[in-house]
């Protein structure tokens, strides 16, 4: 029987080289706080005019916001929007989370009253409602913008007594549009698997009571999909859930025991990451840590890294694209209004939703955002509907709904004109990006394609 096993296995390991190119970690099930959903609680009946004050509020699964004013002759007016960042989709046993609570002032006046917003961030049992807790329930600790450590998270400005101004339970460093990072150390391993615990992100303002969200985690297997690897003919792509960081730092090795170095003397914003850099039929080791808190070098004050979220063994293929230059990236998913420049998330066109598109079998892509990312421009002529890009020396021309395209002087055909959409510019990214001296890589089972372009 353990023959037979043996055997079963061996041809799983073969039949996954054959797919991917790649030697995932083999693991045994690993168990984890997975994010099983995620409840906006609805905005309370209060928040309306009364005889008196007057409450106006709204919120989403990242976002609340909430004004007071009131009938005075002289109306008090205090209005602000919070947002936060993502919460991760696993949490490991007694893993530290951390969002960054931004505060958006829009009107600061309460005028001669005592007024206040306070937003909050707590982690609980699975079932209670705003403004609840238990004594069981956890309280962040955090820094604000300017690295002060928060006393009390509160919006609440001078207000006027017989003894002047003063300021109502609130830390001075929250009085302004800024920013907090709130971290909280979430439960350990249950003796339970099934037991679950929740996140809560809530706004207390005031009479009519909290707006906020309730993301609920429960011990379970963490999903195999919460992480993933592919190889191509130029590199390897790595991707990974994401969790409550400011970033993420990628390690590489070719030691299993040993971290190795950051790919990047940054740290990245996006969950996917290209290393176009690496050798060929090589074996390398990765491990992602999140980003907890920046350093402030000046004080003395390094980096802070979680444990780790993610890591992949993987070999890589022989067919190395130009070999010894350092090379950069650009992922763009179809649909998707984001690209990750060099493992940074971006828009690909700020404030407008664009997003690459297939038409007749290409993917067709909002063109300025490429060729800007490589620090090239791209010219548009009105009369006669030609796009000029210029980038990494070269020049390429093509036209609006015409297959012509011209390479450095040389003339050429397309399969698929470019066109226009929403007054954007859109072409073949194969096209366009090849003809810059790039390579583009497409990887099928997450619809991106891949731009590798050396310096």
């Amino acid at each position: 029987m353990k023959r037979w096993i043996s055997i079963f296995m061996v041809c799983l390991m073969l039949i996954g080289l054959s797919v991917t190119g790649s030697t995932p970690v083999a693991a045994a099930e690993e168990y984890g706080w997975v994010l099983v959903d995620t409840h906006v609680f609805p905005v309370s009946k209060y928040f309306t005019a009364g005889t008196f004050w007057i409450y106006e509020g709204k919120s989403d699964e990242k976002m609340v916001e909430a004004r007071i004013t009131s009938i005075d002759s002289n109306p008090p007016d205090l209005h602000a929007r919070y947002t936060w960042t993502d919460l991760p989709t696993v949490i490991h046993a007694k893993e530290k989370v951390t969002i960054r609570m931004s505060q958006d002032v829009i009107s600061y006046n309460v005028g001669k009253y005592s007024l206040a917003l306070k937003p909050t961030f707590y982690a609980d049992v699975p079932d209670l409602e705003l403004g609840y807790g238990t004594a069981g329930g956890k309280s962040f600790t955090g820094v604000y913008e300017d690295g002060k450590i928060v006393e009390t998270l509160s919006l609440s400005p001078g207000y006027i007594t017989t003894g002047g101004v003063q300021v109502y339970n609130g830390d001075e460093s929250f009085q302004k549009s800024t920013w907090a990072d709130l971290t909280i150390e979430f439960y350990d391993k249950p003796a339970t698997v099934g037991t679950k615990k929740s996140l809560y992100v809530a706004l207390y303002a005031g009479g009519p009571g909290n707006l906020g969200s309730r993301y609920t985690y429960e011990w379970k297997v963490i999903p195999a999909q919460s992480q993933s690897v592919e190889t191509f003919k130029s590199g390897l792509r790595i991707s990974w859930q994401p969790a409550a960081a400011l970033g993420y730092r990628v390690y590489r090795s070719k030691e299993k025991a040993s971290l190795g170095i950051s790919v990047t003397d940054f740290y990245i914003t996006s969950t996917a990451f290209v290393d176009a850099n690496a050798e060929d039929n090589t074996f390398y080791y990765y491990t992602v840590k999140p980003v907890i808190a920046e350093a402030k070098p000046l004080e003395g004050v390094a980096e802070k890294l979680g444990n780790p979220i993610a890591t992949f063994e993987v070999k890589t293929l022989g067919t190395t694209y130009k070999p010894g230059q350092f090379k950069n990236f650009i992922i763009l998913q179809l649909d998707s209004p984001n690209m990750s420049v060099n493992g940074m998330n971006q828009e690909v066109d700020p404030g407008r939703g664009t997003a690459p598109m297939i038409i007749s079998g290409r993917t067709m892509v909002p063109i300025r955002a490429v060729v800007e990312a490589m620090d090239g421009n791209i010219n548009w002529d009105g009369a006669t509907r030609k796009i000029t890009l210029n980038a990494r020396g070269n020049t390429v021309e093509m036209w609006l709904d015409k297959l012509d395209i011209i390479v450095n002087g040389v003339a050429g055909k397309m399969d698929v004109a470019p066109i226009s959409k929403n007054d954007r510019t859109y072409v073949p990214i194969r096209f366009a990006a090849e003809n810059l001296n790039c390579k583009v890589e497409w990887i099928n089972s997450t619809k991106e394609a891949i731009v590798i372009y050396e310096e």
